[in-house]
């Protein structure tokens, strides 16, 4: 195991929570008001969605008047050679930072081991920095945030559960609600929603879920008869929860 090289900064992977401030973890108050440097991750789109809300949570948080606010460009493509070109020159402006002995804290909704450009970014830096500490502060998922918001269990005792992306495969999703999950958590939702709802009415699980949309943030939205959101332009944070496990 390597170990860290002195005057050499820290790379910290920072969970902010799903939204509200006072969901950020004490650690991660701490890590933030002692690292020099704010990485933000942005798209390259002008108004890409979810492109800046983590700084806007820590923006509540914590004055960073004395920080760097340091902007990765991570743009919203599929294109593998584009996303590798981004991470690398984002890790570059990271390495160059904690070989000047600085901090780094990079910010992320949730938690950074869950669905994170973290993640990918991470492996690159210790390549890069190898006597750089990377350490990682967790964060509450937007899920649990969901679950916490209608008082409802995500599992219990044996009970199964999983999580999914909703943005992509239709039919994956509809595979899985038909495995032996008791409870199955749908991810940004919002671009499929009509036909999730459809896929729901036609397996007799409509009742059984609940939608929260943007939880933690002043517009929460919490709706339990999916029906009624049927034909909306629905936020890019939504999530459904589907219960197949319900009790009666």
């Amino acid at each position: 195991m390597k170990t860290a090289v002195k005057n050499m900064g820290v790379f910290y992977g920072v969970g902010v929570g799903p939204g509200d401030p006072e969901l950020m973890t004490l650690k991660a108050l701490t890590v933030l008001k002692a690292a020099q440097v704010i990485a933000v991750p942005r798209s390259s789109e002008p108004r890409s969605e979810g492109s800046s809300q983590a700084l806007a949570i820590v923006k509540k948080a914590l004055d960073l008047g004395d920080k760097d606010v340091l902007d990765l460009v991570f743009p919203m493509v599929k294109d593998k050679d584009a996303l590798r070109r981004a991470r690398e020159l984002a890790a570059s402006r990271v390495v160059e930072r904690l070989k000047s002995g600085l901090d780094v804290a990079f910010i992320t909704l949730g938690d950074p081991m869950l669905y994170s450009t973290f993640g990918y970014l991470a492996p690159i830096v210790k390549d890069r920095a190898p006597g750089a500490a990377v350490r990682v502060v967790p964060g509450i998922t937007s899920f649990s945030a969901a679950a916490s918001a209608v008082a409802t269990p995500l599992a219990e005792a044996s009970e199964k559960i999983i999580i999914l992306p909703a943005a992509y495969d239709i039919t994956e999703i509809e595979e899985n609600l038909k495995r032996p999950f008791d409870t199955v958590v749908l991810m940004k939702v919002n671009r499929i929603f009509d036909r999730l709802l459809d896929l729901l009415c036609s397996m007799g699980l409509e009742d059984k879920a609940f939608f929260v949309a943007r939880v933690g943030w002043p517009e929460e939205e919490i709706v339990t008869d999916l029906k009624g959101l049927r034909g909306r332009d629905l936020d890019y944070f939504s999530t459904v929860i589907v219960k197949k496990g319900a009790r009666e």
